[in-house]
C-alpha cells in the first residue's frame, strides 16, 4: 500500500502474520504511523522502516508498539528475515504475557469478590462468570453432592436448563472427579465419553473438584479447546472458590452451633431472645398472639440417678424429637434449661392449651422411653399467651407458663 489509509483498510479486511511499514507515508509520518498500525492490528507484529539510523526514532517506534526497526540503506536479506521471524516470536510472547496479566487481573477481582461472599449460590455463579470471561467460548456447570447424588446447582446461560438435573456418583466425568478429588482434562470425544449425553456431544473439557462436596465442569462442543495454561488458570479459580465454599460452610456451622443445643439439636437459650424479639414485633404488627408452653421432664434427676447420665441424655433427645414432631415448622423449640424446654407458638394464643393437651396425651414418647429405660417418661407443661393488648409483659407471660407447669407437676 502507498498510504496509511489504504493499509488500515486492508488490515481490517485481511489477516496478516507480520506488517512491514515505512514510517513516512503520504498521509502520515513518524511515530504516528506506528501508533495507528499497532492500534488497528493488536495481534500483528510491526517492523518499521526508516531512512536514517536514529536511536531516538527507534526507541519511539518500539514504545509505539513496533517489534523491530530496520534502516533502509542497511538492509540485508538475512537480516530482514531474521527481524521478521524474531518480531513474530516477540509479538506472540508479548500477546501471551498481556493475556496472562489480564487473566490474573480477572482472577484477582474474582478472589476479592469471593472473599466477601456469604452465600454459596452467589459464589458459584461468580466463579462461572469469571471462567466465561477467562475463556469466552466455553460452557460451565457446578454440581454439588447430597445423599449420593450430584445435582447441577449453577450453570452458564447455554446450560441453564440443566439446573436441578441429577447424576449418580457411579457414572460420568463429574462423578469421577468427585470420587478421586482431582482435575481431569479431556481433549476429544473419545477421551472420556461418559461426559456426553446422546443429544449434546461435548468434545473437550476440564473437570475440577471444589472442596469435598462439589465439582466445577468447564466444557466445549469443539475438540482440543483447553491449553495447559487454561487448565492452570481454571484450577486457580477453583482454588479460590474452594476456599470460599469452605469458609461459608464453617461460618454457617459456627452460627448453627452458637444457636443450637449440641445434645438435642434444638435451639438453645442463646437463640431465645432473638426468637422472642422477632415474634414480638410480628405479633405487634399483625395484632396476633404468641403462645408459650413451658415443658419439664418429670423426675429427671431420678432417671439420671437410676439409669445413668448416658440414658438421661438419650431421654433428652427423645423428648426434644417428640416435641419437635408436635409443633409446626414455623414454631420454635428451645432447650430452656437442663431438662426444661420452651415452645414458642406463633399466632396461636389461647389455642396453646390444645397443643399442650395433644403433647401430654400422646403415646409416642411413652412407647419410646419404655424401650430405652423400661418405664414411660412423662412431661409437665404450663401454657400462657401474650399479645400487645394483654396488659402483661413477655417476662410476666413466661412466668405464668412456668407457674402453671409447676402446678401441673404438683397435681400428679
Amino acid at each position: 500500500m502507498d498510504d496509511l489509509a489504504s493499509a488500515l483498510d486492508m488490515i481490517k479486511k485481511q489477516d496478516f502474520d507480520v506488517i512491514v511499514a515505512d514510517l513516512d507515508l503520504p498521509d502520515s509520518s513518524g511515530i504516528e504511523t506506528a501508533l495507528q498500525i499497532c492500534r488497528n492490528a493488536l495481534k500483528v507484529p510491526l517492523v518499521v522502516l526508516t531512512e536514517i539510523d536514529d536511536e531516538k526514532t527507534e526507541l519511539d517506534a518500539l514504545k509505539a508498539g513496533a517489534q523491530d526497526f530496520l534502516v533502509k540503506g542497511m538492509l540485508q536479506p538475512d537480516s530482514i528475515w531474521r527481524a521478521i521471524r524474531h518480531s513474530i516470536e516477540r509479538k506472540q510472547m508479548d500477546w501471551q504475557l498481556r493475556l496472562t496479566r489480564r487473566r490474573l487481573r480477572i482472577l484477582h477481582d474474582t478472589a476479592s469478590k469471593l472473599e466477601v461472599c456469604t452465600m454459596k449460590k452467589i459464589a458459584f455463579q461468580l466463579a462461572i462468570d469469571s471462567a466465561r470471561i477467562l475463556l469466552p467460548d466455553i460452557m460451565c456447570q457446578i454440581l454439588t453432592e447430597k445423599d449420593g447424588i450430584l445435582t447441577v446447582i449453577a450453570a452458564s446461560p447455554e446450560l441453564i436448563d440443566r439446573i436441578g438435573s441429577e447424576t449418580n456418583l457411579d457414572f460420568g466425568l463429574a462423578a469421577m472427579t468427585f470420587a478421586e478429588k482431582r482435575t481431569f482434562q479431556f481433549k476429544s470425544h473419545d477421551d472420556i465419553p461418559q461426559v456426553n449425553s446422546e443429544n449434546e456431544p461435548f468434545r473437550s473439557g476440564i473437570s475440577m473438584p471444589i472442596g469435598s462436596s462439589a465439582v466445577f465442569l468447564c466444557i466445549s462442543h469443539e475438540p482440543d479447546v483447553f491449553s495447559n495454561d487454561d487448565t492452570n488458570m481454571l484450577e486457580m479459580l477453583a482454588g479460590y472458590l474452594t476456599g470460599t465454599v469452605d469458609r461459608i460452610s464453617l461460618e454457617r456451622k459456627l452460627r448453627n452451633l452458637a444457636i443450637h443445643d449440641p445434645l438435642t439439636g434444638v435451639f438453645n437459650r442463646n437463640f431465645f431472645q432473638i426468637a422472642l424479639n422477632r415474634e414480638k414485633l410480628r405479633a405487634e404488627r399483625y395484632k396476633s398472639s404468641i403462645g408459650f408452653l413451658m415443658v419439664d421432664i418429670d423426675n429427671f434427676k431420678e432417671i439420671n440417678d437410676l439409669y445413668g447420665h448416658l440414658n438421661g441424655d438419650k431421654i433428652l433427645r427423645e423428648v426434644a424429637a417428640y416435641l419437635a414432631e408436635s409443633i409446626r415448622e414455623s414454631d420454635y423449640l428451645i432447650r430452656y434449661g437442663g431438662d426444661e424446654f420452651l415452645l414458642i407458638l406463633i399466632e396461636t394464643g389461647q389455642t396453646a392449651v390444645i397443643v399442650r393437651d395433644r403433647i401430654i396425651n400422646g403415646s409416642k414418647l411413652a412407647e419410646k422411653t419404655i424401650l430405652l429405660i423400661g418405664t414411660p417418661v412423662t412431661l409437665s407443661i404450663g401454657q400462657s399467651h401474650w399479645n400487645s393488648e394483654s396488659g402483661m409483659s413477655i417476662r410476666e407471660t413466661l412466668a405464668e407458663a412456668d407457674r402453671r407447669m409447676y402446678e401441673h407437676k404438683r397435681s400428679k
